[in-house]
């Protein structure tokens, strides 16, 4: 679990004051809130690339500080950013994630095996040999995950990482987020799109320097949540709000097409 206790933190203006929260491991845990509210922001303190002004981050009763090395905090919590160019060092899939080990110390005779389950694990392995530039958006994303992957972390955090892709890049991505939570890691997933919804176990929602924290189903079953958190709510959701006035209810993508359907 990922404890955020009592977070302080801004640049001239405060982003979160006394801000608390908990992040449960083995769920997908959704991360909203308005432009500007500290979604991103939230993302670096997570993973160690800014430290707060007060209040501590704990993950699994390890407190993150400044004394800890970014490498091996990377063990336990990783980031896939919104370009995934931006994390493709290499002309070579296998060199590029071969790179990540080698900045862990892996050992040598492990690399290879590592490599090939993290492209497993993200239906890429025949790609193994292949120039990243040259693959397709959703293609490098999962690319991106898969050298996150081989580092074996507990945590993934995805910042707006589906933002880029067209709808079978977005839709490879939302596969996948099952199937690593099936793995046992903790996916923590960023986003200004809120169709994405359907895809949460639980939600964070950053408004007025504060996180607040419901499961989907209390959400889908009372939508003037996010209308009082000032949200709108986007296509996917209204259709949900229209089921529920009907007694209807529809949690995930799957049931809500099999409602429309009738």
């Amino acid at each position: 679990m990922i404890k955020i206790n009592n977070l302080t933190f801004g640049y001239k203006e405060n982003i979160f004051e006394n801000a608390n929260a908990t992040i449960d491991n083995n769920k997908i845990t959704f991360i909203i809130g308005k432009n500007g509210s500290g979604k991103s922001t939230l993302a670096n303190i997570l993973t160690g690339l800014i430290k707060p002004k007060k209040g501590k981050i704990i993950i699994d009763n390890i407190e993150i500080t400044k004394k800890i090395k970014l490498s091996n905090l990377r063990t336990k919590i990783s980031m896939v950013f919104q370009n995934p160019s931006n994390q493709i060092l290499f002309n070579k899939v296998y060199d590029d994630i071969k790179f990540t080990l080698e900045n862990i110390n892996t050992k040598e005779e492990e690399i290879d095996q590592k490599i090939k389950e993290s492209l497993e694990t993200v239906d890429m392995l025949e790609y193994i040999n292949s120039n990243p530039y040259k693959l397709s958006g959703g293609e490098k994303q999962r690319i991106a995950i898969s050298s996150i992957l081989a580092l074996n972390p507990k945590y993934i955090v995805f910042d707006e990482s589906t933002s880029m892709l067209d709808i079978n890049g977005k839709n490879s991505i939302y596969k996948l987020l099952n199937k690593l939570k099936n793995k046992g890691i903790g996916i923590i997933f960023i986003t200004n799109i809120l169709d994405e919804l359907v895809y949460a176990d639980e939600i964070l929602i950053i408004d007025d320097k504060q996180i607040y924290k419901y499961t989907k189903k209390e959400l889908f079953n009372n939508l003037n949540i996010l209308k009082e958190h000032n949200l709108e709510l986007p296509f996917t959701l209204k259709i949900i709000e229209k089921l529920n006035q009907k007694g209807i209810k529809a949690y995930n993508e799957k049931d809500i097409l099999k409602e429309i359907s009738k």
